[in-house]
């Protein structure tokens, strides 16, 4: 009963083996397809046979076990002339580099996409700050002109007349350099604060 167990122990073994390296052929394949539990036991021979995926008939294997069948199993050389356990561990190191490329190919693409992501948020704000300064310009130059319009058009008491005059001048050398050269076709060709008529003197 003793000889049984222990061939049914080799042949489950065999089994494990082989689907272990049914993983690592169809990860080669196809890497995208190998998830992170896969990919971090493949940083070593020790993390690899302690695998332990039971729905891919792969559980916890001991290394000299794991050697010991590859050597038996994978008898046919590989393309360099390799066999057994060397051919078996080439395949993991060789899906491991893999999936280190192409994870660090990811990551600079990623990395790439959110700075392509962070200039077009940036590029639509200021296209948004320029549009708003746009419509407070246009906003701030149709009251300039209407402001103007009533010192123009002397419609006004003298006084009122003489301080609208006055706080237009004044607003305008100060604060014309923002709004220039708009500022001119608001207003005159001269884009200067129309001129109060000269007072008459007494004869």
């Amino acid at each position: 009963m003793a000889g049984r167990g222990a061939y049914q122990r080799k042949a489950q073994n065999i089994v494990n083996v082989r689907a272990r390296h049914d993983l690592l052929i169809a990860g080669i394949k196809a890497p995208t397809s190998i998830d992170k539990t896969v990919h971090a036991s493949l940083v070593g021979q020790r993390a690899f046979a302690a695998l332990d995926l039971p729905k891919l008939k792969i559980t916890p294997i001991a290394l000299n076990t794991l050697k010991s069948l590859a050597n038996q199993i994978f008898i046919e050389p590989n393309g360099i002339g390799a066999t057994g356990f060397a051919y078996f561990d080439s395949l993991r190191v060789k899906l491991g580099l893999s999936l280190s490329k192409s994870t660090a190919k990811r990551t600079v693409e990623a990395k790439a996409e959110r700075v392509e992501d962070k200039t077009c948020i940036l590029m639509e704000r200021l296209t948004a700050t320029e549009a708003q300064s746009i419509k407070r310009q246009k906003a701030y130059l149709s009251l300039y002109s209407a402001v103007n319009g009533l010192i123009k058009n002397g419609g006004l008491q003298p006084e009122a007349q003489e301080r609208l005059y006055r706080v237009l001048e004044n607003h305008q050398a100060a604060f014309e350099n923002l709004f220039e050269p708009n500022i001119g076709s608001a207003i005159t060709n001269e884009g200067a604060v129309t001129k109060l008529p000269e007072k008459k003197q007494p004869k």
